[in-house]
């Protein structure tokens, strides 16, 4: 499944105008499924979807972590002029109920703005993270960066990664959304590495939903190169987390 398509184009500089083709990302409507249930219908990039619905699974707290580690998994992927459809097929039947909606109660009188107060019931709090290198953190990125090959051709994707405390990226995966690249890498990752010992990349911005699929997976840092939300913020100081937002060989905002 390539996620990149040569589309024609009119190409144009002060020297005039010519007909030519680009890459651009492919973007696509993509259906989640648990048995028979559509848990999510997402636009998303037609590559590593079984990943894509692992992590979507366990990030958005339908199912913990044991269920992916302790069995074979059997997914189906099928496509149709509609888009793709993914389906994840169990024998533990019944609806999947998230652990969260969503919604949470602030215990910090300055958080209590921004409805922040509504977004965090059921996240968990987060042991402590060491704290890491800013060098190292900027290297990881600058290392992610030469492995995002759909960035490379289309200039338009998304990437997220998994980072050992050692400084070894496990894992990328690409995507047209910042939080399904995190659901990908974190699916990718899920049966080999203890993520409260990782960190997750990411090659932009850091919003709430980032944050609320890193904690549910239990990863305790991020490192982006672009910034992050005052929601970010927030939840990664009430979850016991730490942001370190754009990322520079000698700089970084540190905040949790």
């Amino acid at each position: 499944m390539m996620n990149h398509r040569k589309i024609p184009v009119s190409r144009w500089s002060i020297n005039g105008s010519a007909i030519g083709s680009d890459d651009l990302a492919v973007e696509t409507i993509v259906k989640l499924q648990y048995n028979d249930d559509i848990v999510a219908t997402l636009l998303a990039s037609p590559e590593d979807l079984e990943h894509l619905l692992i992590g979507h699974l366990f990030c958005e707290g339908y199912l913990p972590i044991n269920f992916f580690v302790d069995r074979s998994l059997s997914i189906d992927i099928l496509s149709d002029e509609s888009g793709y459809s993914v389906k994840m097929i169990s024998d533990i039947g019944g609806k999947l109920v998230p652990k969260s909606d969503g919604i949470t109660t602030s215990s910090c009188g300055a958080c209590n703005t921004d409805g922040l107060h509504s977004l965090n019931n059921g996240l968990p709090v987060l042991e402590s993270p060491s704290k890491i290198e800013v060098g190292m953190l900027s290297q990881s990125l600058d290392k992610m960066k030469t492995m995002q090959t759909g960035f490379r051709k289309t200039g338009g994707m998304h990437c997220a990664g998994i980072l050992t405390t050692q400084g070894d990226i496990v894992c990328i995966a690409e995507d047209i959304g910042r939080h399904n690249a995190v659901d990908k890498v974190i699916g990718k990752a899920i049966k080999s590495l203890e993520l409260n010992n990782s960190i997750l990349l990411l090659s932009g911005r850091c919003g709430w939903d980032i944050v609320a699929k890193a904690a549910r997976a239990n990863i305790p840092s991020i490192a982006s190169i672009g910034a992050c939300s005052t929601l970010a913020a927030q939840t990664a100081r009430q979850l016991g987390m730490r942001i370190y937002s754009f990322v520079k060989a000698d700089s970084a905002i540190i905040i949790g």
